[in-house]
């Protein structure tokens, strides 16, 4: 079931929408490449106070990667799949203007990356977060190891990436993930674009330069991690009952 993707714009605001039938708005690889390539699109737009990231309805922002694909990975194709991901949440991470996660549901895994990968994360109370991979026997591979802690701190982002818990969106609010809480969070993700509007939008990104110069990462050993769990013996087949348990 594939994941469309839809870039609009509403005065100085860009809005990329992740669309799927079921609501569940999985990353596929076809998602991450069209996200991609939106995303390139709207860099180049030089009038943009803000982007919002969001998924349709309100079930998902996004469940995450599609687990039959990653069943299929191998340590070679692994690492590549985890160097597109990371392009992806790079150029979240790297917009010239301000990016708001408009969390409408469910944030897991991949989805949660690319949450993590904006300026802000508002959600609709009925939010959920997760990082579930070491249930599956990998890690998040598109930049979460390396951006959560910068976040919630590495002793948050141990408990909620060792132990896969899930976080509703109090906790998450209290734990730093989060910016925000509202009934409609797409609602209230256009009232921050609007107030973005105000703002000497030169200055911000000046501002948003400066603070990325301050977070020192290593992606490529977060890849080099991701790729090394598909050398475990039956990972593939794990994978696939993890999606077969989920479809049940």
């Amino acid at each position: 079931m594939t994941t469309r993707v839809h870039l609009t714009q509403q005065g100085r605001v860009g809005i990329l929408t992740l669309e799927s039938d079921n609501g569940l708005q999985i990353l596929h690889r076809s998602t991450l490449e069209d996200l991609h390539r939106l995303l390139l699109q709207a860099s180049a737009q030089p009038d943009w106070s803000a982007l919002i990231v969001t998924g349709s309805g309100d079930r998902a922002f996004s469940a995450g990667a599609d687990l039959h694909e990653l069943a299929e990975l191998n340590p070679t194709t692994a690492l590549e799949f985890s160097h597109l991901g990371q392009r992806v949440t790079s150029l979240l991470a790297d917009f010239p203007a301000p990016v708001i996660a408009a969390l409408n549901g469910l944030a897991y895994g991949g989805g949660l990356e690319l949450a993590v990968a904006c300026d802000f994360r508002i959600a609709a109370t009925h939010a959920r977060f997760s990082y579930p991979a070491t249930k599956l026997g990998i890690l998040p591979g598109f930049g979460g190891t390396q951006r959560a802690p910068a976040l919630i701190g590495p002793s948050r982002t141990r408990e909620l990436m060792y132990l896969g818990r899930t976080l509703d969106a109090a906790a998450a609010t209290a734990w730093g993930l989060v910016n925000a809480i509202a009934p409609d969070a797409l609602a209230e993700a256009r009232a921050w674009a609007a107030e973005l509007v105000t703002r000497d939008a030169y200055a911000i990104r000046q501002v948003k330069e400066t603070i990325g110069m301050t977070e020192r990462a290593d992606f490529f050993f977060e890849q080099e991690a991701f790729a090394n769990c598909f050398r475990q013996p039956g990972i593939n087949a794990r994978l696939k009952g993890w999606q077969e348990a989920l479809q049940a």
